[in-house]
C-alpha cells in the first residue's frame, strides 16, 4: 500500500501555509515543507505527534492510501536484513505466545533462506 500526506491540504483547510504550520508545530520549516512537497521519506513519530496535535487530528488522520502500488520488489530489498531468525524465536513466533506486532524477530522468522 502506497501512502500520501494530506499534512498541505489538513493546514489549508485550518487557512495556514507551511510557515505557520511549522511555527504551530514547533518544527523546522525544512521539515514540513519536505513533508508537504512529497520529499519526505522518512518522518519520526515525534513529528507526527507534533503535526497531528498542532493539526488537532489523530496521526492516521495526516496520510491517505494513494492508487499508486509499491513496487513488486520494494520488500525484497530489504528482506533479511536482520538475519535469520533463529529456532527459538520461531517456535515462540508460532507459539502465539509473542506479540507479533511488537517482536523484531518477526522479519527474521519469515524470511526465505
Amino acid at each position: 500500500m502506497a501512502v500520501a500526506w494530506r499534512v498541505n491540504e489538513l493546514a489549508e483547510r485550518k487557512g495556514w501555509g507551511a510557515r505557520q504550520l511549522a511555527a504551530r508545530a514547533r518544527l523546522d520549516i525544512k521539515t514540513v515543507r519536505n513533508i508537504i512537497e512529497g520529499r519526505a521519506t522518512r518522518v519520526d513519530l515525534e513529528t507526527i505527534g507534533r503535526l497531528s496535535e498542532a493539526l488537532d487530528v489523530p496521526p492516521g488522520a495526516l496520510w491517505r492510501q494513494t492508487r499508486r502500488r509499491a513496487h513488486p520488489d520494494a520488500w525484497a530489498a530489504t528482506a533479511g536484513a536482520a538475519g535469520q531468525a533463529t529456532e527459538e524465536e520461531m517456535d515462540e513466533l508460532l507459539s502465539g505466545a509473542e506479540d507479533v506486532s511488537t517482536n523484531p524477530g518477526l522479519e527474521r522468522a519469515t524470511r526465505t533462506v
